[in-house]
């Protein structure tokens, strides 16, 4: 018997998107699957405005995007968030305690689940009494990491999460990303422009290069494509 193809935790189809008076997406149709999925390309190619799309933090200027199956605006802006969480560049923490943060996306916490999610994430419990602002920048994002797994996402939508971090904290944050994948059955929509990272972190993805999907396919085949803006990009001629 064939097994039936898993639905796709997002689609979109024609979507364009600008801010003030640039388009920067220019019309991108794609089907991410449910796992982890990367998305590549230059600077300016448009990866962190589809990640925005993805939860609503902007909203597209025409096309159409779905999340399971179902039009994405059709959900409650807090509903969709909580479903489906981000973890941006730069760890944002907010003044106060390591607990204080992860409160944030959920005040009904108590400190055995606080608890358990800074153990998730690879922290010591006792971190949760700890000052914010006396975190390094990997522990920074690992406790943003932490807040976002406290609504239960279904998706975890993560922009460029290591680019300020050391490769320790960097293998620490792919590592733990891998294993929330594997056994929780989160999905991930990861943005890099590090090819050595899309490779490492999945065989699924797509490059955007000038507001458009360019490239498709199994990331390890980006190392010997024969499109020519593929080549430069995989070379570093492309920032």
């Amino acid at each position: 018997m064939s097994q039936s193809k898993a639905t796709p935790k997002f689609v979109l189809e024609g979507v364009r998107a600008r801010y003030d008076s640039v388009e920067v997406l220019t019309g991108v149709d794609l089907e991410i699957p449910p796992g982890i999925f990367v998305i590549v390309g230059p600077s300016g190619s448009g990866k962190s405005t589809l990640l925005r799309l993805l939860n609503r933090l902007l909203s597209p200027t025409a096309g159409k995007i779905l999340y399971e199956d179902k039009p994405i605006e059709q959900y409650p802006v807090l509903q969709l968030r909580r479903r489906v969480g981000m973890v941006f560049q730069k760890p944002v923490l907010f003044d106060g305690t390591v607990a204080d943060n992860i409160r944030f996306a959920n005040e009904s916490l108590d400190d055995d689940r606080i608890a358990e999610l800074l153990a998730q994430v690879g922290l010591p419990t006792d971190y949760a009494h700890r000052d914010s602002t006396q975190l390094s920048v990997g522990e920074a994002q690992r406790v943003c990491l932490a807040r976002t797994l406290a609504t239960q996402p279904d998706v975890i939508l993560l922009d460029e999460p290591t680019s300020a971090l050391d490769p320790t904290a960097t293998k620490t944050i792919e590592d733990l990303m891998i294993s929330l994948a594997k056994n929780e059955g989160i999905s991930l929509v990861w943005v890099t422009h590090q090819m050595e990272q899309a490779i490492r972190l999945a065989a699924d993805g797509a490059m955007l290069y000038q507001g458009k999907i360019h490239w498709r396919g199994n990331t390890a085949d980006l190392m010997n494509a024969d499109d020519e803006v593929v080549r430069k990009f995989v070379r570093g001629e492309l920032k």
